[in-house]
């Protein structure tokens, strides 16, 4: 049985959509992304910046 908790953190796919390599807009480096919507990665993800809600996350480093 899949509880409640176990729907709410999963990504909404699109049929056909999978994981591939993309590149993150922030810091344009390759991951693995899990499904299409997922464009940041885990490092970026993991910054004070990203979490705090910056609005100088994107683009590349040093521009804002």
């Amino acid at each position: 049985m899949t509880s409640r908790t176990d729907t709410i953190f999963e990504p909404l796919r699109r049929a056909g959509d999978t994981a591939r390599t993309r590149d993150c807009l922030r810091c344009r480096t390759p991951f693995e992304s899990e499904w299409s919507g997922e464009r940041i990665c885990r490092t970026c993800k993991s910054k004070q910046a990203w979490r705090s809600g910056s609005p100088h996350v994107f683009g590349r480093p040093g521009r804002g």
